[in-house]
């Protein structure tokens, strides 16, 4: 088991009314600029305060949530750990900023995104932030990893993926995709040309996203998905379904 570490954010210094918060995850060694300079697209009015945790991992001498599933076994426990401390460190954000956790968005990149997942799926997670988004993310691969599909049901996750994913081709994205449609997210899903970046015309659809969080509407999921397995397809018997 590894220990939850203590994260540290940078918090954006920016106009807007700010009235609730916006935590941006990075990917795999990327620098939070990787999401701290396209924060005039994904929120351009400026409705939100943006922060952004360092992950508390190295390898290579770059910040990691957690290693590449070739260690499987430590990227699990860096996983879990990730998400406790990220759990953890949503409830300080709350006290210190004063906006409630329950309205937040937490979204990233790659691994970011992810855990941004987690957030919401987890059954074990006290902190649960109204909704999460990710580009070119997977839902977590932990085996036994608790999700309770009553409580997930209706909580908003924005996907992207991309058709020229080097880490996972498109077929496994879309079930990875079709898997959280099972277990009740209202999800929107879109998929974009390219390989595993985030790109600005990524950061806009999701600020298109964010924009309309509020209608109540749940999205249409687009035809790729029509018969694509999810929790019998690539990712079956990996996560503890709790009642």
């Amino acid at each position: 088991m590894v220990e939850t570490p203590v994260l540290t954010s940078t918090v954006l210094d920016r106009a807007g009314a700010q009235e609730r918060l916006l935590v941006l995850l990075h990917g795999y060694g990327e620098p939070i600029e990787q999401l701290s300079s396209r924060i005039d697209l994904l929120d351009p009015v400026g409705r939100f305060k943006a922060v952004l945790p360092h992950a508390p991992f190295e390898r290579g001498g770059r910040a990691i949530w957690h290693r590449a599933l070739t260690a499987r076994e430590e990227a699990e426990a860096q996983y879990v750990a990730s998400l406790a401390a990220i759990d953890a460190h949503l409830e300080e954000l709350e006290e210190q900023l004063g906006l409630p956790v329950a309205e937040a968005v937490v979204g990233g990149f790659s691994q970011g995104g992810g855990l941004a997942l987690g957030l919401l799926l987890g059954a074990d997670v006290a902190h649960v932030p109204a909704a999460g988004f990710g580009v070119c993310s997977f839902p977590p691969v932990v085996g036994g990893f608790r999700v309770d599909p009553a409580a997930c049901e209706g909580r908003r996750y924005f996907l992207s993926s991309a058709r020229e994913d080097h880490f996972a081709g498109i077929e496994v994205s879309r079930s990875g995709a079709a898997l959280l449609r099972d277990v009740g997210l209202a999800l929107t899903y879109v998929e974009a040309d390219g390989g595993h970046e985030m790109t600005d015309d990524v950061a806009r659809r999701i600020g298109e996203w964010i924009a309309e969080l509020d209608t109540g509407e749940r999205p249409v999921l687009p035809a790729v998905l029509a018969d694509v397995a999810g929790l019998d397809g690539y990712f079956a018997g990996l996560w503890d379904l709790v009642d």
